[in-house]
């Protein structure tokens, strides 16, 4: 009995370890290039996370539970260093067919979402998202999606210092978008439905490293009227190429399926302007275009402000 109850110590201080890994601070409050790549490199393993305890930990990928877990750890220290508190959604979603869950486990994992709450009181949100999975072992995961990651992450960081936020902000970081049917983000939407959330908006970014002919332009997926006219709108003021496309196979789609007014947005990736290297190891942090993240950073900024000022 003495021998077990040394185990389980052993195993809950090891588990300890990885509960909750420590930013760079020396890069946080730096401008928005050295954050985004702050987080691309931790992320992506060309950088180190350090934890309190002085370990240094190098994600290969964001595929295994493990490295889903630290992950995790990474969101909350990032939500907690903005003077926000995060939130893990844990969920479970069956097969598409009962039976089948009696051969293989229900997909399970985690998102992490934060919210910033409005200036004045109000019951309205806006969801900003990207998930943080990768396609497969050894993956860095850099542009997917490190990229869409390191976007909202400052979009967030530049909501906080707007002063008169008439609608609340959720940002999520969801799990298994790999998955087929994009599980965290379908989980996510159900619960938003459970909650009865008022939703303006949903709005999804995946895959915004990448421009090889450096013209700025990105695509947006499935807008309603509105949020077309939203995006061209101020795509044309900051001279950003913009155009529609009908692709459905990202976090965006959940929750389109859901009745919500969405919008996934991404780099040219109809036009084939694209690394090649998705879900592949050389899907690198040396690969990613700053500059068009950038501005791709802008262009979502501008959006959320005018609709959280609306």
């Amino acid at each position: 009995m003495r021998i077990q109850y040394i185990l389980l110590l052993i195993l809950l201080a090891s588990c300890s370890n990885h509960q909750h890994a420590e930013l760079v601070l020396e890069d946080f409050n730096e401008n928005e290039t050295h954050f985004q790549k702050m987080i691309i490199g931790q992320l992506s393993g060309a950088k180190s996370i350090n934890t309190s305890n002085n370990e240094k930990i190098y994600l290969k990928s964001r595929w295994s539970k493990k490295e889903r877990e630290i992950s995790i750890s990474y969101f909350q220290t990032l939500i907690e260093k903005m003077g926000l508190d995060p939130v893990v959604h844990q969920y479970k979603l069956p097969n598409l067919n009962f039976g089948i869950d009696l051969l293989i486990e229900p997909l399970s994992g985690k998102n992490i979402f934060t919210i910033l709450e409005s200036s004045s009181k109000s019951d309205e949100y806006v969801i900003l998202g990207a998930h943080y999975d990768t396609g497969a072992r050894n993956v860095p995961g850099a542009i997917d999606n490190g990229s869409g990651i390191a976007l909202i992450s400052e979009v967030l960081r530049k909501a906080i210092k707007i002063t008169n936020r008439k609608k609340n902000l959720i940002v999520v970081f969801f799990d298994q978008e790999e998955e087929d049917i994009s599980a965290g983000s379908t989980a996510f939407a159900k619960y938003l439905i459970k909650q009865k959330y008022k939703v303006h908006s949903v709005h999804t970014y995946d895959l915004i490293g990448w421009d090889s002919d450096n013209n700025k332009e990105v695509e947006i997926e499935l807008p309603s009227p509105k949020l077309e006219e939203l995006y061209k709108r101020h795509a044309d003021t900051l001279g950003i190429p913009i155009y529609v496309t009908k692709v459905n196979s990202s976090d965006h789609y959940s929750f389109i399926k859901k009745g919500f007014e969405a919008v996934g947005i991404s780099q040219a990736y109809v036009k084939k302007d694209n690394s090649g290297k998705k879900d592949t190891p050389e899907d690198k942090y040396e690969i990613v275009n700053f500059e068009y993240l950038a501005s791709s950073t802008a262009l979502a900024y501008e959006v959320i402000k005018e609709i959280l000022n609306d």
